[in-house]
């Protein structure tokens, strides 16, 4: 089954099959803080010279296989934490998010983080092919509902 979509911070789109509608959400600052989380946490993994050290953006160890990265942004902030094996290969994100997915269904901060593995190098980028990632991770709520499995990474060039 093949869905399309995109995301900004003003709205997030995605279709069925190219035709049908199955979510349009946003315009509201809850969508931007939401989706701010988002975009830091998946920088993270999919574009890490995107978190080098530098304005709005400073790291620091947490423990010896630990590490959290916040950044700063037209006012908003999010520190996302990344765990890495022995090798230095990120194995697990983890962050508190400012998200509506909960019974409540009321806007809140909750834990939202997720796996990586299967790294393989693109453009000599080593990057994960499989990825994971739900709500309340490392809770007993947590259900992964995006699972991807990466086979193609294509950068722009000039």
């Amino acid at each position: 089954m093949r869905f399309s979509g995109s995301d900004s911070q003003s709205w997030t789109r995605f279709w069925l099959m190219g035709l049908l509608p199955i979510a349009r959400l946003g315009g509201n600052s809850d969508h931007t803080r939401s989706a701010f989380g988002r975009y830091v946490a998946e920088a993270v993994f999919w574009t890490p010279a995107a978190v080098l050290p530098g304005t709005g953006i400073a790291w620091e160890a947490l423990d010896t296989d630990r590490a959290r990265v916040t950044i700063k942004y037209r006012g908003l902030s999010q520190s996302v934490d990344l765990t890495v094996g022995a090798d230095g290969q990120p194995t697990q994100v983890q962050f508190e998010r400012w998200s509506n997915a909960n019974p409540e269904k009321q806007y809140r901060l909750q834990p939202f983080g997720g796996y990586l593995s299967e790294f393989r190098y693109f453009d000599g980028f080593r990057l994960p092919t499989h990825v994971e990632a739900g709500n309340h991770f490392a809770t007993d709520q947590y259900f992964p509902f995006f699972v991807a499995d990466v086979t193609a990474v294509e950068f722009p060039h000039d």
